[in-house]
């Protein structure tokens, strides 16, 4: 390899399993709506939490009420586990995260209900372990999978012999997946998500949701006066106290799970978590939020429902698509 190629592997290991302490630092989607008081919640078509939202959007496309095994990896404080259970108490769901800290804050969160636990790095899990899950879910949680940063075109002419491990593995996704190869000198490559939607398709897992921050979001026309988000079309840095995650490239993850006969819903948090521009609420936008702090919380609430994608897989073979 030659020696003037410089990359490196951004992991947040570290960080979640030794420094992690609060998430008030990252203001989920799904955390931002949980506060039933919210101003946030004012300009939602229903006044509702994101796990009810979410929950109901899946129920569309699959028999959702019928599942029993669910597991959410990185499942944050709970909540939207919570309000799966509200909706479905047979549910026998499996908390996998690799944060001790969360762990404990979902047992709080989730105590009154019968809940197993497993502290592990997803990508070290076994995939005979999946199998017996109907649900997998990863909500907004991807772009803390390790991500190779700052690759070159350089990569391409590489072969085994003189690849590191990780640019073998990045090797290996681009040839067997067929990924467009990206057109700038200098990128990024989200490997562990690529590698742990790989691992779940692999398992055979009926139904997979994922949600995360996309580097190819888009905003419908009739919005894009109001919505301000501007996309490069690659990952990019998301600088967050102690670590820094990656935005993700869902068509990346879409080539994976199509080649393993998944059929994919895709599309950004706006589909399921409904509102209405009223002039208020335009106003709101066009201001960018800065006559207060409700409004600044409104704005950026409104610009994540589509900066945030979302994947619906239902496998060909085991899974069976409502639509």
């Amino acid at each position: 390899m030659n020696e003037q190629m410089k990359y490196s592997l951004n992991t947040t290991n570290a960080y979640h399993t030794d420094q992690l302490n609060t998430l008030g630092w990252e203001l989920t989607v799904c955390n931002s709506l949980y506060p039933e008081k919210t101003p946030i919640r004012r300009v939602l078509a229903r006044n509702d939490s994101y796990g009810h939202l979410l929950y109901e959007y899946l129920n569309r496309f699959i028999p959702i009420n019928n599942i029993k095994k669910i597991i959410e990896v990185g499942g944050g404080y709970g909540y939207l586990m919570k309000d799966f259970l509200d909706y479905n108490k047979s549910l026998e769901p499996c908390m996998l995260d690799i944060s001790p800290f969360l762990l404990q804050k979902q047992k709080e969160t989730l105590e009154k209900h019968h809940v197993a636990y497993r502290e592990q790095d997803f990508l070290e899990t076994d995939t005979v372990f999946l199998r017996e899950f109907d649900l997998a879910i990863l909500n907004e949680n991807l772009g803390d999978f390790p991500t190779l940063v700052n690759l070159t075109q350089e990569i391409f002419q590489l072969s085994s012999v003189t690849a590191s491990h990780e640019l073998e593995q990045a090797i290996y996704l681009f040839e067997s997946y067929q990924l467009d190869r990206p057109l700038s000198e200098t990128f990024h490559v989200n490997l562990g998500a690529l590698q742990a939607l790989g691992k779940l398709c692999v398992s055979g897992i009926p139904y997979i949701f994922l949600g995360e921050h996309s580097c190819e979001a888009r905003v419908p026309e009739a919005l894009r006066l109001p919505v301000h988000i501007e996309s490069t079309g690659v990952p990019e840095r998301i600088a967050l106290k102690g670590h820094d995650e990656y935005s993700i490239q869902f068509s990346y993850l879409q080539k994976v799970a199509e080649a393993f006969d998944y059929v994919c819903v895709r599309g950004p948090f706006a589909d399921y978590i409904p509102f209405t521009i009223t002039e208020e609420l335009r106003s709101i936008m066009v201001s960018q939020g800065r006559f207060s702090d409700n409004d600044e919380i409104i704005c950026q609430f409104i610009e994540d429902l589509y900066k945030y994608e979302y994947l619906l897989l239902v496998n060909a073979r085991t899974g069976n698509c409502l639509i």
